[in-house]
């Protein structure tokens, strides 16, 4: 386990994945609500046996990180992936940088690459289109009328870290505020967008229609789901492929 802090002074905790020999390291950019484990602890430790240096970290309000859920927002994770890079940049020697997301780590990933000279790719899984109509795959009707009547919804979800968690509207806002199709236009490098045909959660048609709109490289994962199971071999392919 790896700990850095954000620009609130907050502690977060990750993981470096370090194979013997590398010359390119992944930062990677789990989705919401999610953490750092599941498909971004498959993703690492399967691409840290391809030879890259992998790491993963958990957001502020996320576990093991510090920081309150209920103040969550996209705008200040993208604050955050520039403290994971320069973590990295300051304990391990590559010569390579490629920024990695998923879901709503792939919007951060978007939003924040254009500000960052030592992103030299961004690869984008999972992806929506734009902010303002992805809002309602990831937030039901009667989410967003607890966000209007309330101020926040309550997650309801037994078993696991989120649930019971209270989440301001102001995440809720963002979505109509920031545009990830403003920023990636701002990036002059090379960006590849991965997703599955069998996605529920963001149809493949979407994140289709941004790779033409910014000219990015699309590439589809047939029968692979949002996490990409049960395709994670393929995805590993493919991501080792567009890195290098």
């Amino acid at each position: 386990m790896v700990s850095f802090k954000n620009n609130k002074g907050e502690l977060l905790q990750g993981v470096v994945h370090e194979p013997k020999k590398y010359t390119t390291a992944i930062v990677f950019l789990h989705g919401f609500p999610g953490g750092m484990e599941g498909t971004a602890k498959r993703v690492c430790t399967a691409m840290a046996k391809k030879g890259f240096l992998c790491l993963r970290f958990a957001f502020s309000g996320v576990p093991p990180s510090e920081g309150k859920f209920s103040d969550k927002l996209m705008s200040q994770e993208v604050k955050e992936v520039k403290y994971a890079i320069n973590f990295l940049e300051k304990n391990y020697s590559y010569k390579k940088l490629v920024l990695v997301g998923h879901s709503t780590g792939a919007i951060d990933a978007a939003l924040y690459a254009h500000k960052d000279r030592r992103v030299s790719k961004l690869v984008l899984l999972g992806m929506i289109n734009e902010l303002d109509t992805g809002v309602n795959y990831d937030f039901t009707a009667r989410q967003v009328k607890s966000f209007w009547e309330n101020k926040h919804i309550t997650y309801s979800r037994p078993g696991e870290w989120v649930h019971k968690k209270k989440l301001r509207k102001a995440f809720y806002d963002e979505f109509f505020s920031l545009s990830v199709k403003r920023s990636l236009k701002k990036y002059r490098k090379p960006v590849f967008i991965i997703h599955g045909s069998k996605d529920s959660a963001i149809p493949y048609t979407d994140a289709k229609e941004l790779a033409k709109e910014i000219k990015a490289k699309f590439i589809l994962i047939q029968g692979a789901g949002h996490n990409f199971k049960p395709k994670t071999k393929e995805l590993i392919a493919r991501l080792s492929s567009v890195s290098r």
